[in-house]
């Protein structure tokens, strides 16, 4: 164990927060202190931490509450369902409904509903289409007929008055949800009064770091970092760690140099050494996970949050990279938007506690599962009409036309096509003549062109019923004694005449496992002179759907296109165990909350007018499950060099203070930050291998 530095917990006389404990952490409660909002218990964090006293790569158990933290398929709770195609375009659908002005009181309107209706039934749906079958082009599925049906339309609709309900006492709209998986969005979350503040704060920040901004590596200068948990991280082996939670926000500077340095974990960092038959507990759907999902040497440093007597969160650590006696009103602006976010992770987040899971909305798919699919079953097709097909001028395959004709020929004569007949195939196939089918009934030959052509019947939604959205958890109840902890991001996308575009990025999840990031909220403060962008959702699924869904070998093309997804296993005509949820404008003034279980990725943007700059600025608060406490900005003592130094100078006692040897150059910040960027890269590399497809296969 290492040694405990005693000392308060903060140097703040009369504050209104409580200092409270975890519910799964050793406690000592110590003394009682009078706040002017009366009686508050202050307590004595004595928590366990993943990487000082239990395990690093320690993770709940199955029977023990937690919210997912996504990163690896073998965490409970990450998968999604497999969506049919036409709830996917029903999500898209209400999703570009809820962006309209006072779509919720449209939405009530029958002539705008009847508008809508028809708009729906008319335009084109190739961009709908594409945006469900996203990295899944190749895949054996055609663009169906239409995608959002009349009882599809209604069903939205429906749904749309019942969130607007809902909407008029939350401001929140669940969208893109389904099976327990849920983002949310709002306009109105964020007060005109915070919007304004936390744009003061942001131009407080940049006009701060002008003389040298922070570019975010390999952003072509055009990312710049303004408050980033990638600086100055926790480095196992090198940052001094205090195991009391006594470093606050206010007397943070004064811990500098104190603790003990944490020895960095040599347990088994790869899947190298592991016996070749126990590799398979490490493959989706297995029981253990590849131990390089954590990082034995670095870890985000969250800071504590306590709520207060009246429910208001307020920061009891400092935020990393956020000098607290610099930026006290940044800090308290933060706070403020943390409790506008609060209720939207209150309504995205599932607790898991064996196999049951808690949370509020949409909790099953609006379509009824499949349990048995053949495509020999002509009522899942269009209907087939001979006498169309017959006179049809389809022109089918040459390899399709060969197959009929040899299994004719066999059936009749007992003798496969001769090398001659072949050849004639082929002569009048390259000529545009019509086909040599002497051995094929013009019926069969009509039905094959049907096969090849027919359309499959998509599956309509069940009838709809109310779903209750209001939230079944709340965070600041739950935790009340504990608090929370957050990693904060503030960054600004800066684009010019020289660098007008932003690439769209990768995939990803937030963190890895040491941080435990269960849940994201953004906020989109300036979007200026920029196109718009969206932010798309994907999850992983059960690749053995073959278990719960009776099918005959190779017979199952119609489920692949009522999910919108290749089947086949290990061919070129499978998809990877993904599902798309779709995408979401990332418009300035909009909060974006979601559980850290979504994989999401950012669309390209440009300049809107190429001669003029342009911006987008937002700020990224990541929840860390608050079931388990991890190692905080309250354990760890400011790491910036440069802060120690500005704090000697302002106090002038520079000449009488040895530099602390824990505190880090900015260079040797970025340093870690190159090697922190590459562990994460390299993880993202192996989560993307990791998805397998499906297991559709031969019989």
């Amino acid at each position: 164990m290492l040694p405990r530095c005693k000392g308060h917990f903060w140097q703040r006389p009369l504050q209104l927060y409580t200092r409270r404990l975890l519910p799964t952490a050793n406690r000592k409660h110590t003394a009682a202190r009078m706040s002017d909002k009366g009686l508050v218990t202050k307590t004595q964090v004595q928590s366990k931490y993943p990487g000082v006293d239990i395990n690093l790569r320690d993770h709940p158990g199955r029977y023990e509450s937690h919210y997912s933290v996504g990163c690896h398929p073998n965490v409970g709770g990450i998968e999604s369902p497999i969506l049919p195609m036409r709830e996917v375009g029903m999500m898209l659908l209400m999703d570009k409904l809820t962006d309209k002005p006072e779509w919720f009181k449209k939405v009530f309107d029958d002539k705008i509903v009847e508008k809508w209706r028809r708009e729906s039934q008319t335009q084109s749906e190739d961009a709908l289409f594409a945006a469900i079958m996203r990295d899944k082009m190749d895949a054996p599925v055609p663009q169906p007929k239409r995608i959002i049906s009349e009882a599809a339309f209604d069903f939205c609709i429906a749904e749309l008055r019942s969130k607007a309900k809902y909407y008029a006492q939350s401001k929140l709209i669940p969208i893109l949800d389904s099976s327990f998986n849920t983002v949310v969005k709002s306009d109105e979350l964020v007060s005109n009064t915070l919007h304004q503040d936390i744009h003061a704060s942001f131009q407080q920040l940049l006009a701060d770091q002008a003389a040298c901004p922070d570019w975010h590596p390999n952003s072509n200068d055009t990312v710049q970092d303004l408050v980033h948990p990638s600086m100055y991280p926790f480095v196992y082996g090198r940052s001094k760690f205090i195991h009391d939670e006594v470093v606050g926000v206010h007397n943070a500077m004064s811990f500098i140099g104190q603790g003990q340095i944490v020895p960095k974990n040599t347990d088994r960092p790869t899947l190298e050494g592991v016996p070749r038959n126990e590799l398979y507990h490490y493959s989706p759907g297995g029981i253990k996970i590849n131990p390089e999902y954590w990082s034995n040497t670095y870890q985000w440093l969250p800071a504590n949050v306590a709520f207060r007597d009246d429910g208001k969160p307020e920061f009891t650590s400092y935020i990393n990279g956020l000098r607290p006696d610099k930026y006290p009103d940044i800090y308290k602006t933060v706070e403020r938007l943390l409790d506008a976010v609060i209720p939207a992770w209150d309504q995205c987040l599932t607790e898991i506690s064996g196999r049951d899971r808690h949370s509020s909305g949409r909790r099953s798919s609006r379509f009824e599962w499949i349990r048995e699919a053949n495509d020999e079953n002509d009522s899942l097709w269009s209907p087939f009409d001979v006498e169309f097909w017959k006179a049809s001028d389809y022109r089918l395959p040459l390899d399709s036309l060969i197959e009929l004709n040899q299994e004719e020929k066999l059936e009749k004569e007992g003798e496969c096509l001769t090398s001659e007949e072949m050849d004639e195939e082929y002569r009048l196939y390259e000529q545009g003549l019509p086909p040599c089918v002497a051995y094929v009934d013009p019926e069969k030959l009509a039905r094959e062109k049907w096969r090849q052509c027919r359309e499959a019947v998509l599956p309509e939604p069940k009838g709809f019923t109310e779903t209750e959205y209001v939230p079944r958890q709340n965070l600041r109840e739950k935790f009340r004694e504990s608090g929370l902890q957050v990693i904060v991001k503030m960054a600004s996308i800066e684009l010019t005449p020289d660098k007008p575009d932003f690439p769209a990025g990768g995939w990803h999840i937030e963190g890895q496992m040491n941080e435990r990031i269960c849940a994201t909220a953004l906020y989109y403060v300036d979007c200026e002179n920029v196109t718009f962008s969206h932010l798309s959702f994907c999850m992983a699924t059960d690749s053995y759907l073959d278990d719960s869904i009776n099918y005959e070998a190779s017979a199952f093309n119609w489920l692949e296109r009522v999910y919108g997804t290749g089947l086949h296993c290990g061919d070129a005509e499978s998809s990877a165990n993904i599902q798309q949820y779709g995408t979401v404008e990332t418009r300035q003034g909009r909060v974006l909350a979601f559980p850290n279980d979504f994989q999401h990725a950012v669309s390209s943007f440009s300049l809107q007018d190429k001669t003029k700059p342009g911006h987008r600025r937002f700020i990224a608060l990541w929840l860390v499950d608050p079931h388990q406490r991890i190692i905080s900005t309250s354990n760890v003592p400011p790491q910036q060099k440069e802060w120690w130094l500005q704090h000697q100078d302002e106090r002038n006692t520079m000449s009488s203070q040895t530099i602390p040897e824990s505190l880090m150059t900015v260079e040797e910040a970025k340093e870690h930050r190159l090697k922190l960027m590459e562990i994460r890269t390299r993880v993202d590399k192996i989560s993307e291998f990791g998805m397998p497809g499906y297991n559709f296969c031969e019989h």
